[in-house]
């Protein structure tokens, strides 16, 4: 073999090896993308949760008026969503008065709720962390490799786009290069694209909260027994 068959041997095995090493840092960002997005996924649906469990509580609190008050003292937002009503079965307490019963689902809905809420938070915490190091392996991964080399290689181990060379009699224009090395490029991954930007509530502690609306919760009791004995109709 002559000096100049073996520098371009030793030149495109040391290119494929660029090549395979490309592929394989590829896949594990392609990887590490996905479980951003499938845990941004698992979030949200978090997010639907606890958006129900507030509304439950808005509903079993039965007036406006009750809501407004309820959620101010415990640091919870409210929405048209939260508002509105819907069928529901609330699961039956056990109580010697109907004050106490109330007081007692009330308290379940509302521990349920900030459980949820400190959930959510971990959560997020968590996704934002793994976010960010994709965010590093991706802005690693864009500086490692000259993604403009590296597609004019591919191109030229493809025989579809050889004979396409031979064909046309040109070399691709600088129109096509940008667009497939922006198509092979991967963007940083953004809080707000991947609905990591909402707003979480930071509810009181239900330890807290009940000994501060249990004159809320009777006089609500009072005032409405009928609408507190519905609760629980058809509850299973």
């Amino acid at each position: 073999m002559g000096d100049d068959d073996f520098i371009s041997a030793l030149n495109q095995a040391v290119k494929q090896d660029i090549i395979e090493n490309y592929l394989r840092e590829r896949r594990i960002v392609e990887e590490e993308t996905l479980m951003v997005m499938e845990a941004c996924s698992a979030f949200q649906g978090g997010v639907a949760v606890w958006e129900e469990q507030k509304a439950a509580l808005a509903q079993a609190l039965l007036t406006r008026e009750g809501v407004d008050r309820f959620f101010t003292l415990a640091g919870l937002t409210m929405t048209a969503d939260v508002l509105r009503h819907r069928p529901r079965s609330y699961p039956k307490t056990r109580g010697l008065t109907r004050a106490q019963r109330y007081r007692r689902l009330i308290k379940r809905l509302y521990t349920d709720l900030w459980r949820t809420g400190l959930d959510l938070a971990k959560e997020r915490r968590e996704v934002l962390e793994l976010r960010q190091e994709v965010n590093q392996d991706i802005q690693d991964f864009e500086r490692n490799y000259d993604l403009m080399g590296l597609q004019c290689y591919l191109r030229g181990m493809d025989p579809v786009e050889l004979e396409r060379r031979k064909l046309l009699g040109v070399n691709f224009t600088a129109q096509e290069m940008a667009e497939s090395a922006a198509a092979l490029s991967f963007h940083p991954l953004s809080a707000q694209r991947l609905g990591l930007d909402v707003g979480l509530d930071q509810p009181r502690p239900p330890e807290d909260l009940l000994p501060a609306v249990r004159g809320l919760l009777d006089q609500l009791c009072r005032r409405h027994p009928l609408l507190v004995d519905a609760l629980w109709s058809g509850a299973a």
